[in-house]
């Protein structure tokens, strides 16, 4: 009898006060990409997989759920906005149009790797479209700080540029994301590995990365935005430059992630570079305060909908 009472491992629903306090949160993150001339699109929960299938890696098919309809199509569960976003917009975009769109919804994803993991995930995400230039990173990485930032948590953005390690053949590829030293790599591996590479090592391996990595440097406080040249992914799937993480300053919960990917919307019709992020809002939901407080989560959220404190109790200090 109690197998009626349970739900599918890694789903689970929001009663009334984290409701309150997830509306609470998306309603700030709406005003302020709103207020950043950002606009919202809304995508299907369901999709055909065959557009997809270039473009996932086996991680994210694995992770993805799919099956097949009734009309015998397989079709899959949305488990990633960012390749959604590029198959609507695409088909109808102008070669040289500039977009700031921004979305919002669940992703479904079957996370093996974690006991007890949602598998059901709020997120919210915004894209610049249509902008190659350094100024778009800049102003992308610049917006999911202060997003964080009106949260009253103080934001840490570690950037890295993706473009280098795809230069690589595949077994230096390797050497870089097992951090495994090796006899014959080129100069630069041996330095990303060793954690000691800088721009000027990019320059004399790729001058116009090095370049693009300068500009978005001067323009950004390093307190805040730290270039990690050694943060190397085994898997950067349809990330062509820039990627970058978002952290609450002190802890190593990973809050927002976002990147480059200026090869995507070709694959649905029109050439565009875009540029983006995506908050996970769950993460955000499952943050505690620590000791030294001022108050509690419960006797925040009992404060009118109207005051900021129940969304500060979701960010670390």
């Amino acid at each position: 009898m109690a197998t009626k009472f349970r739900y599918p491992t890694g789903a689970r629903p929001l009663l009334i006060e984290e409701t309150a306090r997830r509306r609470r949160i998306e309603s700030r993150f709406v005003s302020i990409l709103e207020s950043a001339g950002f606009s919202e699109i809304v995508l299907p929960i369901i999709d055909y997989a065959e557009p997809y299938a270039p473009i996932l890696e086996r991680g994210s098919v694995r992770q993805s759920y799919r099956f097949v309809d009734r009309e015998g199509e397989l079709v899959g569960i949305r488990s990633d906005f960012t390749p959604m976003v590029a198959r609507a917009l695409a088909p109808s975009m102008s070669p040289g149009e500039l977009l700031r769109v921004f979305y919002r919804g669940d992703v479904i994803r079957c996370e093996a790797s974690r006991l007890g993991a949602n598998r059901e995930l709020f997120q919210i995400g915004a894209e610049i479209v249509g902008d190659p230039s350094p100024a778009a990173d800049i102003a992308v990485m610049r917006l999911a700080a202060d997003i964080l930032r009106a949260f009253d948590a103080k934001p840490l953005v570690v950037y890295n540029d993706t473009s280098l390690v795809a230069q690589f053949d595949e077994s230096t590829r390797t050497a870089l994301t097992t951090k495994r030293m090796r006899d014959g790599l080129p100069p630069l591996a041996q330095k990303l590995i060793a954690g000691t590479a800088t721009i000027d090592d990019v320059r004399a391996f790729d001058a116009q990365s090095a370049e693009r990595l300068d500009a978005i440097a001067r323009e950004l406080d390093p307190d805040e935005f730290q270039l990690h040249l050694d943060d190397i992914d085994e898997n950067n799937g349809y990330y062509t430059g820039l990627r970058f993480r978002l952290f609450s300053a002190g802890s190593r919960t990973k809050l927002a992630q976002g990147g480059r990917y200026d090869t995507l919307y070709e694959r649905f019709g029109t050439p565009a570079a875009a540029v983006g992020f995506t908050f996970t809002i769950d993460e955000l939901l499952e943050r505690r305060p620590r000791a030294g407080w001022p108050e509690d989560v419960s006797s925040s959220r009992r404060r009118d909908a109207a005051e900021p404190a129940a969304e500060t109790a979701a960010f670390p200090e």
